[in-house]
C-alpha cells in the first residue's frame, strides 16, 4: 500500500466524516457568485460520536448536512466519508450507506410500519427472512413491539411513534453514520424528551456515528458528545463539549444562544459527587426521604425544593447507607466544579447571575 494510502486510512481513524474547505454558494446574479450559505468550512465527525450542530436559522447548519449526502451538491471543498470523497461515489449508493432522520419522518403512507422499514433492505436484495428479522429487531430495539406495530400504517401511530419508525428505517441496514435533521421537532415536549433518551440509549448500543442539527441549545447539550456553535455562513463559533460549552461560552454569540439559563443546563450534565456533600455521620442507615450518590443535579434540587423543609439538608445514600447531607450549597459547590471541569486555557470562572446562584 502506498504512502499516501496509509496516511488517508490512519486519518479516517480519526473522523467518520470530514469537510474540508467546503463551501456552498447559490446562484444569484453572476454564476457562482452568491451568497455563501457554507463558507470554507472545516469539519471533522469523529467516529461513534454524537455531533450536533446548533445555531440560528439560515446559519447553514442543515446546509451543511444535507451536503454530507449530497442532498445539496458543494460548491467547493472536498467532503470525505471514511475516506471516500462522496463526490467521486454514485449519489444513490453513498445514501445506502448513511442513514437519514428529518422532522416529519416522510414515511410512505400507504405501507406498513414493517413495510416502511424494509424499505433499503428490499432494495438491496435482502430476502424474505432476513428482512422480517432485522424488521423486528429494529422496531423492538426503538421501543415498539413488533407483534403490535409491525402491520399498522403511518396514520394509526402518535408523533413519537412515527419518529422512532424513523429511526429504525434510517437504522435498517446498520449505516455507519446517521443524519439527523431536527429529529424530535415535531414531537410535545414530554415525547421529545423520551424520545431524546431512547435514542441516546441506541446510539450507545450500537456505536453509530450520528450527525445531528437542531436549533434547541438544550437538546444539543442532552444529547451531543461535542456541539459546533455556528453562525451565518456555518462560521464555527465555538466546538466543544457541552460542559464547555455552558460553562465558557467562547464568544458573545455562543453566550447569547447559551443564555441565563445556563445554570440549569450545567445541572442536567453534572451528577452528585462525593465532594458536593456535607458531612454526617457516615455509615447509618437512614429511613425516610433521601437521594441516592449519582442523582443528577436537576433532580437533587427537586428533592430540596420537597424534602428539606429545615434547611439542614436531604441525607444522601450509598449502598444503603448514609454518606452525608446534601444543601443549596452542595448544588452551588458541584456547580462551581463542573464549571472548573469544563474550563480550558485561562477563561475566567463561571460567574452565576444573582437569580440562578440563589436557585442553588
Amino acid at each position: 500500500m502506498s504512502d499516501v494510502a496509509d496516511s488517508v486510512l490512519q486519518v479516517a481513524d480519526e473522523w467518520a466524516i470530514r469537510f474540508d474547505g467546503v463551501s456552498k454558494r447559490y446562484a444569484s446574479g453572476e454564476a457562482g457568485k452568491g451568497p455563501a450559505a457554507v463558507h470554507d468550512l472545516n469539519l471533522d465527525v469523529r467516529p461513534h460520536e454524537v455531533l450536533v450542530l446548533v445555531g440560528p436559522s439560515g446559519c447553514g447548519k442543515s446546509t451543511t448536512m444535507r451536503m454530507a449526502n449530497r442532498l445539496v451538491e458543494p460548491t467547493s471543498g472536498r467532503i470525505l466519508l471514511e475516506g471516500d470523497d462522496v463526490t467521486d461515489v454514485d449519489p444513490v449508493q453513498l445514501r445506502r450507506r448513511m442513514g437519514y432522520v428529518i422532522q416529519n419522518v416522510g414515511l410512505f403512507p400507504h405501507r406498513t410500519v414493517a413495510q416502511n422499514v424494509a424499505t433499503v433492505p428490499k432494495l438491496l436484495g435482502w430476502d424474505r427472512k432476513r428482512t422480517r428479522d432485522r424488521v423486528d429487531e429494529l422496531l423492538a430495539l426503538v421501543g415498539l413491539e413488533p407483534s403490535r406495530y409491525a402491520k399498522r400504517y403511518p396514520h394509526e401511530l402518535s408523533g413519537g411513534e412515527r419518529q422512532r419508525v424513523g429511526v429504525a428505517r434510517a437504522l435498517a441496514t446498520d449505516p455507519p453514520v446517521l443524519l439527523m435533521d431536527e429529529p424530535f421537532g415535531a414531537v410535545d415536549p414530554v415525547g421529545r424528551r423520551r424520545l431524546q433518551t431512547e435514542f441516546a440509549r441506541i446510539q450507545r448500543e450500537l456505536g453509530t456515528t450520528v450527525m445531528l442539527v437542531t436549533h434547541d441549545i438544550d437538546e444539543a447539550v442532552r444529547m451531543a458528545d461535542r456541539v459546533a456553535v455556528l453562525s451565518e455562513g456555518a462560521h464555527i463559533e465555538q466546538l466543544a463539549p457541552p460542559l464547555e460549552i455552558v460553562a465558557h461560552p467562547a464568544t458573545d454569540r455562543v453566550a447569547d444562544l447559551v443564555g441565563r439559563g445556563r445554570t440549569a443546563r450545567l445541572m442536567s450534565l453534572g451528577r452528585l459527587e462525593r465532594a458536593d456533600l456535607e458531612d454526617d455521620e457516615a455509615g447509618t442507615v437512614v429511613d425516610g426521604p433521601h437521594v441516592e450518590l449519582g442523582t443528577d443535579l436537576g433532580d437533587v434540587l427537586d428533592h430540596l425544593v420537597d424534602e428539606d423543609r429545615g434547611g439542614v439538608g436531604v441525607p444522601v445514600w450509598e449502598n444503603g447507607q448514609a454518606i452525608g447531607r446534601v444543601t443549596g450549597q452542595s448544588v452551588l459547590r458541584a456547580l462551581r466544579r463542573l464549571a472548573d471541569e469544563g474550563r480550558t486555557g485561562e477563561q475566567e470562572p463561571l460567574a452565576l447571575a444573582d437569580d440562578e446562584a440563589a436557585t442553588a
